[in-house]
């Protein structure tokens, strides 16, 4: 019998085995239970308690002596019914909590303005945040990136790309010399590209997003990236940008 289903519906071990045994050995004792289930004579009453409060068990009294009996089967219907009712009003519950919490969160993320981000998850992470802090009209810029990292995340980047024309963030990239001759560049609407002088290279990358800033370092052997979010310095790498713009090759 596949007990798993049992234990996801939040049944434990010792409730399972109990619930078991007295499916197979009908009406008894808390002797005859133990004898079957294999659960502490010190343990029995507790687990008993518990499946009585689930619907799960009942009992009587027959001569001062408590005899337990299981509920039918369907009952776990009726139990997981009553779990779902639960759920739902935890989450009426908790839509009610979430505005103090994320605030509570937002109070945390100013206090700590400066984060590391490490393996292809730990950048894929930061990656995710870009897109979804940026809003329709949003550039985000960046420069510097390297060919391994092209390799790496060529694929991701094919969909951001995607997902941000959608969204309508538009995007200023500079690329290494080598990154930009890797393959041939697809026309988005509102990407823009250019590409460093032959011989300039960098094994780290910069992204530029609102009041964050990311600098990332992608090798066979390391991968991470270092999170500062602070406007002043957002602002001073969207100069430094601007600089590099205006001097970097222009695509034929």
């Amino acid at each position: 019998m596949e007990l798993k289903i049992l234990r996801d519906l939040g049944l434990s071990e010792g409730e399972v085995r109990v619930y078991l045994a007295l499916l197979e050995i009908g009406k008894s004792t808390s002797g005859k239970i133990i004898e079957k289930s294999r659960i502490s004579p010190s343990k029995i009453y507790d687990v008993l308690n518990r499946l009585t409060e689930k619907g799960l068990v009942s009992y009587i009294i027959e001569g001062k002596i408590k005899h337990f009996k299981v509920a039918p089967p369907n009952q776990i219907l009726n139990f997981i019914k009553q779990k779902e009712e639960e759920l739902e009003l935890h989450r009426e519950e908790f839509k009610k909590i979430l505005p103090e919490l994320e605030s509570k969160q937002k109070l945390i993320q100013k206090k700590f303005n400066a984060e590391i981000f490490e393996g292809i998850r730990g950048l894929i992470t930061v990656f995710d945040m870009s897109f979804e802090e940026m809003g329709k009209g949003n550039t985000l810029y960046a420069f510097g990136y390297p060919p391994y990292a092209s390799k790496l995340f060529d694929a991701y980047w094919k969909e951001y790309h995607r997902k941000c024309d959608k969204k309508g963030v538009i995007r200023k990239v500079i690329y290494d010399y080598e990154t930009w001759f890797l393959k041939k560049r697809e026309i988005r609407k509102l990407s823009y590209h250019r590409y460093m002088p032959k011989g300039v290279t960098t094994p780290s990358w910069i992204l530029i997003f609102n009041d964050k800033v990311a600098t990332v370092i992608v090798t066979p052997e390391q991968k991470v990236c270092f999170l500062v979010q602070n406007k002043e310095v957002s602002n001073s790498y969207i100069q430094y940008f601007n600089l590099l713009w205006k001097n970097a090759i222009v695509p034929k």
